[in-house]
Formats: structure tokens, sequence, C-alpha cells
């Protein structure tokens, strides 16, 4: 519930200060930062709004606006903020806003830490981009849940519910809850939070964690996308913008299983799913990012996931990267 304390403010303003370096790159980050977690709504409206006229006509959508006085104070500086991270989002080497791709069992491991993470740096074969890749997380008792903000602003035509992000951390969490009322954030225990992940699962929804430059690097929310409504997702889908990095596993289709019935390409979140001229449905690997909504939804276990190889893409496996950080 949103809640206006001054002094936790200050104590949450000044948590955050400290993770950039007193530099002019140190504070260009800050204020976009800053913007960022306190006008979330808006920086993801301009960014649907800069997305939406490449999207298929039947994809687009008016999207709405966050109203107030704050808003419409801040509404350049967002702007820009969101062009800046909008014109570096084509490359991995440059891409400074995006997520790791989670299995079920994955993301269950990071919501039921009982000490705080610190893996440094992840290598390039689980996050392959060049900036915002460290698995550090503060206080991971501190879980709340918010309203996705993607949801939100395609209004009527959005997806339900709409309670189905989880911020984890602080100061993260601390700036959802007390400074931006429109995300309706409320604390929730660990149990909580699990139970809302296997709910999403069971809905076919990606699990993903994103990490942005701006949260100095680090991983800070796990969102449970939709491709109708996410806008990380219909960038990486229509605009090939590399914005999600897989589970470290590719889906694989069973023949002598398979019915064609197509619920599979049905529920695919990345397009990887098609039809052949013999009606055999079939994966597209480089699209593929192992998701686990195919198979959730197949009716006839013709689906296994299979592991890249660890060099290329590994998983996010908090436990086997811990007994490797300890050798």
């Amino acid at each position: 519930m949103y809640n206006y304390d001054p002094e936790q403010r200050k104590k949450s303003q000044r948590a955050l200060q400290k993770m950039f370096p007193r530099t002019e790159e140190g504070y260009a980050k800050l204020v976009h930062g800053m913007l960022y977690f306190q006008y979330i709504p808006l920086y993801i409206y301009h960014m649907k709004s800069g997305v939406n006229p490449l999207m298929p006509p039947e994809m687009q959508r008016d999207y709405i606006r966050p109203v107030g006085i704050e808003n419409e104070v801040v509404d350049e500086l967002v702007k820009v903020s969101v062009n800046e991270c909008g014109r570096l989002a084509g490359s991995l080497d440059t891409n400074t806003y995006h997520a790791k791709v989670l299995r079920l069992e994955d993301v269950e491991q990071i919501v039921s830490l009982e000490e705080d993470l610190d893996l440094g740096t992840l290598p390039k074969s689980i996050m392959p981009y060049e900036v915002a890749r460290d698995a550090i997380i503060d206080s991971p008792d501190r879980i709340a849940i918010i309203d996705c903000v993607c949801r939100n602003a395609n209004g009527a035509d959005g997806c339900f519910p709409r309670d189905v992000c989880l911020v984890i951390g602080e100061p993260w969490v601390s700036w959802c809850m007390d400074r931006d009322r429109y995300l309706n954030g409320r604390l929730v225990t660990k149990e909580e939070a699990l139970q809302l992940l296997r709910e999403c699962h069971e809905r076919g929804n990606v699990h993903a964690g994103f990490f942005k430059d701006v949260a100095a690097g680090r991983i800070y929310s796990i969102c449970n996308c939709c491709p109708c409504c996410c806008t990380a997702l219909q960038a990486q889908n229509y605009l090939m913008a590399p914005m999600m990095a897989g589970t470290g596993y590719i889906a694989e289709i069973d023949q002598d299983k398979c019915i064609k019935c197509g619920i599979c390409e049905a529920k695919c979140n990345f397009l990887a799913i098609s039809k052949d001229a013999e009606g055999a449905f079939h994966v597209e690997a480089d699209l593929c990012r192992g998701c686990e909504a195919c198979v959730t939804f197949c009716k006839k276990d013709a689906i296994t996931l299979n592991l890249v190889d660890a060099e290329v893409l590994a998983p996010f496996d908090i436990k086997a990267l811990k007994e490797a950080q300890a050798k």
C-alpha cells in the first residue's frame, strides 16, 4: 500500500545514491534511476508509445497515459530517459534494460533466498549482454507485489489479473512502496510470492528477472509476462530487439507423440512454434527462450526442454552458481 513517509523516503534515497559513483556518468544514472523507479507507469507508457507504430496493426493500441500534475511536471525528463534507453536497445553490446527468462524452479530459488545474494557479474553465457547483469539482491525477504504497468497501460484491453509483478530487495521495494501510488504495491511473504509465481506459471506467463543499468546493473524485479501486454516481449518478438535472454533450455516436439492440436503454437510466448506444409509443428531454436509454456499446456507430454550447451547459454540456477563460486 502506498505510504508517504518522509523519513523512509530519505532512507531509500540515500540507499540509491550510494549505488552510483560520484562522477558525471554516475549522477546521470542516478537521476535516470530516480525517474524510472518513481514514475514507472509514465516510463513504460512512453516506451510502449515508441514501440506501438512498429507493431503489427492488430497489436497496436491506444495506451493509457498516467494522469496527475506530478506526471506532467516530469514528462519531458522521462521521455528523454526513455529515448536514450530505446536508442541503445538494439544490440547486446549496448542494451541497458533487459531480462533473463527463468524456469519456475529458477525463480523459486530467487524468491526463497534466506540471505543476501552476491554472485557478482553473471557470465555472458547466462546474461549475454555487455552491461546490467549483476546478481546482487540486498534484503531478499523484502518482496512486494505490484500491478503490471504494461497490463495497466493497455487499459480495458490489458490482461487480468493485474497484480502479477514482484519487486525484490532494497532499495527497490521501498521506492515502489513509498513513492508510486499507481502501482498498488503490497508487501508479501515468500509463501505468497511463491503462490503468485505458480499461478502465473499455470497461466503460461514468462517469468523474467529484469536488470537495468540505472538499477546499478542489478536484478530488481521478477515480472510474469504475457505477449499481448509486455513491452519487452513485444520488442523481442516484433522488433527483434534483444530484450530477453533464454532460460538455457530449448523446447523440442516429439512428432510421434504430437497430435497436431496446435495448442503449443497458440501458447508460445516467443512466436517460436509454427506448422509446416504437412501439418507438423516445429520449434525454431533461435526464437525459443525455454519459458516452459508449451510444456505446461501440451496435453500429450509431447514437448520436452533440452539443455543448451552451457558455454553458449546456461540457466540462472542459484544453487549451481553458488557451488561454482565456492570452488
